[in-house]
């Protein structure tokens, strides 16, 4: 993972400038010239000067695919645009460590695990009112939500189940008490993920109201959402972070499902930004003078296997045939065709390098398809099972990719079929918490979906989704996994808690519900002749990164 550091040189100039002129002869003084100085002059010292203003001006467009949930609330499914207009409690810096997002500090008592935070002073929401404290745990009570209000969230369970409302006070209007079930070293991470709303808005205008115009205290002010076509945001240029005001007045993102479409509108200049481009089409567009960058941590395509356990799994229900699966892909081949090179074998989900709880023991399945094939035979396959297809979902978007793994289980001899699904189905599926765990008469039991998805400093709340018999994924049922992933939870010393999530990870890598295949970059392509530097918060997403976007020559 690749890290910048910005060090200002200051240099301090001082020019003194002396010339004396002597005449006659040590030995014979006879005549002495008079001496002549010429007047010491001193140049002014620099002095650092207030940098001017950032004054937003013209328009950002963006294309995208899929506006998937159109979801303006962080309840409702996950709100990606959200942070866009959102502050968070805490925010992650480069370096994988916690710094202040709306409180300036704050201090955890081990004996009573109590969190308190000391929220900024004179931050305004976009409507002009204060964020206090009241906000604070009005928003924190709200995203880990079982009533009044129901939180689809995959994150919300990591407040709701785990923590103690009940305790959690306001102590005064910048000060927040929060209440743990018990001291964890990784609490951090959902107070990263919990975004501030107004108390008092949102009870003015209700649920329904908030999220047809959502505000918050971000760095840009929602506009408009045309639902399946367009959603529009405006700079806030009396954001609290004055460094961090958006250098365009507004930012369009249009939602145009044709790869080809979207391309043309880049090649055309009828937008700036094209987002969900095949990485052979990067390749191609950047020989061509269009550029990218890295908004993101590292990405990770993983395949997850759902309801093993139950009787009527398939032959995914076998680990010898998820096994067989993992051999049979040549990633390498994977990484350098259909990522073109920008991606290598790994991918385990939500593991990168460098991330809490890595270690170089995660190393991804060779391939080897002649042990494929033996797994397979080992296992029966296909005539110990009454149905020996094996089933994987996708959306439109993900069908090419789906096809081409494909290709490789089929060349072992695996009967495989492809279930095109619109992206609510495929997301009802994915996160069984809408519904609660998979059950056994469910459609997409024994069904494999492919997780593509850019990964975060910290996956110790994400694995739980994947690999505990709680996660919302309904993948893992293993109860050494849930053991072990509580040793994780159950610690206050952050080292303690990175060599046990280490330990869980070489664990569950073993039980083939997820297979890694490659890890790769996150490439975001523009027009470097409409768009200039990208100086935001590139290391944490694209919607952090916008508001760094400035104009060429900035």
């Amino acid at each position: 993972m690749k890290k910048w550091f910005l060090v200002p040189l200051f240099l301090l100039l001082a020019a003194v400038m002396v010339v004396t002129s002597c005449g006659g002869d040590e030995t014979t003084p006879a005549t002495t010239e008079p001496t002549t100085t010429e007047p010491t002059t001193t140049e002014p010292t620099p002095t650092e000067t207030t940098p001017e203003p950032i004054v937003p001006t013209g328009t950002l467009t963006a294309v995208t695919s899929d506006f998937g949930f159109e979801s303006t609330d962080p309840i409702f499914f996950e709100s990606l645009w959200g942070w866009s207009w959102s502050d968070s409690l805490l925010r992650w810096d480069e370096n994988n460590n916690f710094i202040p997002g709306v409180a300036d500090s704050w201090d955890f008592d081990e004996a009573t695990a109590t969190w308190t935070f000391y929220i900024h002073e004179g931050i305004k929401f976009h409507n002009g009112e204060d964020l206090t404290a009241e906000d604070v745990k009005f928003s924190v009570d709200r995203f880990g939500a079982d009533e009044p209000w129901v939180s689809f969230n995959p994150w919300s369970q990591f407040i709701s189940y785990a923590y103690n409302k009940t305790d959690s006070i306001v102590v005064d209007d910048y000060t927040y008490q929060f209440v743990a079930a018990y001291p964890e070293a990784c609490q951090q991470v959902v107070f990263a993920w919990t975004r501030i709303l107004p108390k008092d808005y949102f009870e003015e205008v209700g649920q329904d109201g908030f999220r047809a115009f959502p505000i918050g205290s971000g760095p840009w002010k929602f506009v408009e959402l045309i639902p399946k076509t367009s959603i529009t945001l405006e700079a806030n240029t009396e954001y609290w972070r004055e460094d961090e005001i958006p250098y365009y007045e507004y930012y369009v993102e249009l939602m145009v499902p044709e790869q080809a479409t979207r391309v043309n509108m880049l090649r055309t200049g009828e937008c700036d930004i094209a987002l969900g481009i095949d990485y052979d089409r990067i390749e191609e567009l950047t020989g061509d003078g269009f550029a990218t960058i890295n908004a993101g941590v590292a990405g990770t395509s993983s395949l997850s296997f759902q309801g093993t356990w139950f009787p009527n799994a398939g032959p995914t229900g076998d680990i010898r045939i998820r096994q067989a699966m993992s051999y049979a892909l040549n990633r390498q081949e994977i990484a350098d065709t259909w990522y073109a090179g920008f991606a290598k074998p790994g991918g385990q989900f939500y593991m990168v390098e460098g991330a809490f709880g890595w270690t170089d023991e995660l190393t991804p399945d060779p391939y080897d398809p002649d042990l494929a094939m033996q797994l397979m035979e080992d296992a029966g396959y296909p005539d110990a099972f009454d149905d020996p297809i094996i089933h994987t979902y996708t959306t439109a978007a993900g069908q090419d990719y789906h096809l081409l793994l494909h290709s490789y289980w089929e060349a072992i001899g695996l009967q495989t079929s492809l279930e095109i699904v619109d992206s609510t189905i495929s997301t009802a599926y994915i996160f069984h918490n809408f519904v609660g765990r998979i059950e056994e008469t469910d459609d997409n039991v024994g069904w494999i979906f492919d997780w593509t998805y850019n990964s975060y400093f910290n996956s110790t709340y994400h694995c739980a989704n994947m690999y505990t018999s709680k996660g919302i994924h309904s993948t893992g049922n293993d109860p050494t996994a849930d053991d072990m992933y509580a040793a994780v939870t159950h610690t206050a010393d952050i080292n303690v808690a990175d060599a046990a999530f280490a330990a869980f990870q070489l664990y569950v890598k073993t039980l083939y519900i997820n297979i890694g295949v490659v890890e790769y970059e996150i490439l975001t392509l523009y027009n470097p002749n409409t768009v200039g530097d990208w100086a935001g918060r590139n290391w944490v997403s694209y919607q952090d990164a916008l508001n760094g976007i400035k104009h060429p020559g900035q």
